[in-house]
């Protein structure tokens, strides 16, 4: 199904627990978001990649259910920290584009959300390519990253408010 563009939803939320191995991530039902930190509870900070600008994560869920079969507990293998009902592509949400999110405002970084082997090994080659070729195109078949600029807590079926840049992002 195509995703919203002027307001989304939140339809799944996930953390990999501090402390926890690669693989592990845990279905929740509310998260809160704090700035230069991402999600409470999630390696994330524990991470060698974390850089301001990936603190949270947000995919496709329709592109995430077509690769994981639908099944939640494959579809949290992704890592991503919010499932989302909305059009992610460069087009929709430029650089700089804020998404009001329950109590939340996260901005849409200019890190780019790559498949990394991790992604490889849980979804195939195929699934891979996939989103390696939407990525390509500007639709962000990965998903895409976001600084928190507002702490705020996010609940499964929260709406996404959309507040593009006005002018020119620096």
């Amino acid at each position: 199904p195509k995703s919203p563009r002027e307001r989304g939803s939140v339809a799944g939320l996930v953390i990999r627990p501090e402390g926890s191995d690669a693989g592990e991530r845990k279905l929740v039902e509310r998260v809160e978001v704090v700035p230069e930190s991402g999600v409470e509870g999630d390696r994330w900070g524990e991470s060698p990649y974390a850089e301001p600008g990936n603190e949270v994560s947000l995919v496709n869920v329709h592109m995430l259910r077509a690769i994981a079969e639908s099944d939640p507990e494959r579809m949290a293998l992704s890592g991503d920290n919010l499932h989302v009902d909305l059009d992610l592509s460069q087009e929709n949400l430029p650089i700089g584009t804020r998404l009001l999110v329950g109590g939340a405002v996260l901005e849409v970084s200019d890190v780019e959300h790559r498949p990394c082997i991790s992604f490889v090994e849980r979804f195939g080659k195929v699934a891979t390519k996939r989103v390696a070729r939407a990525n390509r195109i500007g639709l962000r078949g990965r998903g895409l990253l976001c600084h928190v600029r507002e702490r705020g807590e996010i609940s499964t079926g929260d709406a996404i408010t959309i507040e593009r840049p006005r002018g020119p992002v620096s």
